[in-house]
């Protein structure tokens, strides 16, 4: 390692990323960023190995399955570190997961290990990358499986880029993993005399790619002239209710904060069949999108006991939660609700032991060996707006059919967990926390 270190900074908006790695056959051989031009446009050069995705991944279920207990779990641990008292919680482990896989492609040494065990890395790298490929192509299939027919279909947008500076030299094998897992390539820019226009147009990449959603994500002064390396990544979901609310049935009503005290809110409401369990101390239903393909799960807890429910949250607990669900009748009030975050993690991800990764200490020689790189930022944004369509455009497809009996009343009227999941995977992508309107 040479004592000259540059800032490698991966960032990444509410969404998905994505990562990989294999040994180079000879890691001293370093290969230009800028050596197989394609198009220009305001955003760099683009160039990439020229390797196609493997698209039809043969990859062990267990190892897809092991991929998604580590993001929950890892997901878990940052929700308890990020989690500030008596305050909305939202983000994507996800996202965050992905993005820091890509920089973990790199890492070698006590690095690696670092990273490994605060994400939740069970995998070796070179069964990690291509389960997280199989997963992403698998996330994406659900949401087009609800094209078609009545309603309008889910909508999910997993995107990644990378920016590089321009004359800077990759580990080989790194560039080919970009394109063999993650159909990738790279923008080469010159940060060194355009850092501040390069942000600007990251930023208008990444609010175009989130639908206006993410705003701003790069802080004035995160990209710098010494920035060798930027990577962004950004999840986009949108989806209809199974079963959508009545508007006309929303009404004021009062929702008690965890103090006691109460505010009110929009209650929506409906009578159908949910998915339903209650636990000790608490009360789960499950809420599905179009086609039953992706779900919120919302974990209420008892009055009182939010934060006995809120410290179990883990992947175990979630699949104890999953395998009680039945489908009951149930009259459902549920607050409408948007949440808007913003974290700098760099801190938080120290604070659960990986520490090396931003310091002089720094071992991403997977990466390059040009010169010494180190993580120097991790931005993350997150939005979720929850209305009676679920999205718009999603009454349509609601056919609600129940039973005779009374059906059984549930009204979220207290702080709650939500997480927003694909229902064949358990892939949390989104997780927060709703405690004040």
């Amino acid at each position: 390692m040479t004592s000259s270190r540059r800032w490698l900074v991966p960032l990444f908006t509410a969404a998905m990323a994505l990562a990989h790695c294999s040994e180079a056959e000879n890691p001293e051989e370093g290969r230009p960023a800028s050596e197989s031009p394609g198009e220009t446009d305001s955003l760099g050069e683009y160039v990439s190995s020229g390797k196609e995705r493997v698209t039809t991944p043969d990859v062990p279920a267990q190892d897809i399955a092991e991929l998604v207990t580590g993001n929950t779990d890892f997901g878990a641990s940052l929700y308890r570190k990020i989690a500030k008292p008596g305050e909305n919680l939202f983000f994507s482990p996800f996202s965050i997961t992905q993005a820091l896989s890509m920089v973990y492609t790199g890492a070698r040494g006590n690095t690696e290990a670092e990273m490994a065990e605060t994400l939740h890395v069970s995998l070796p790298q070179a069964r990690l990358h291509p389960a997280s490929n199989a997963l992403n192509l698998k996330l994406q299939a659900q949401a087009d499986a609800t094209v078609g027919g009545q309603g309008t279909p889910t909508f999910l947008r997993l995107v990644n880029a990378t920016w590089s500076q321009k004359g800077f030299s990759f580990v080989p094998a790194f560039l080919d993993v970009l394109a063999l897992y993650y159909g990738n390539g790279m923008r080469v820019v010159d940060f060194t005399t355009q850092a501040s226009a390069i942000r600007d147009a990251i930023n208008e990449w990444v609010k175009n790619q989130t639908e206006g959603r993410i705003k701003d994500l790069l802080p004035v002064g995160s990209v710098e002239s010494s920035t060798r390396l930027l990577l962004v990544n950004a999840l986009y979901f949108k989806g209809a209710w199974a079963s959508p609310f009545i508007p006309t049935a929303t009404r004021a009503a009062p929702f008690t904060l965890l103090d006691g005290s109460t505010q009110q809110v929009q209650m929506m409401n409906r009578s159908g069949g949910v998915d339903y369990m209650q636990g000790e101390g608490f009360e789960a239903v499950g809420l599905p999108y179009i086609k039953n393909t992706y779900r919120m799960l919302l974990i209420v807890p008892q009055q009182g006991r939010f934060a006995e429910i809120e410290s179990r949250l883990s992947a175990a607990f979630l699949s104890e939660v999953r395998g009680a669900l039945v489908n009951r009748y149930v009259a459902l009030g549920f607050p409408r609700f948007q949440v808007e975050k913003d974290f700098s993690l760099a801190a938080t991800l120290k604070a659960l032991g990986m520490t090396d990764a931003f310091s002089d200490r720094a071992d991403f020689s997977g990466l390059t060996t040009q010169e010494a790189l180190a993580i120097a930022r991790v931005e993350h944004k997150a939005f979720v707006a929850v209305d009676e369509k679920g999205t718009e455009a999603a009454a349509a497809t609601a056919v609600i059919v129940g039973p005779p009996s009374v059906p059984e009343p549930l009204t979220v009227n207290r702080p709650f967990l939500f997480l927003i999941e694909d229902a064949e995977t358990k892939t949390v992508l989104f997780l927060g926390r709703y405690v004040k309107p």
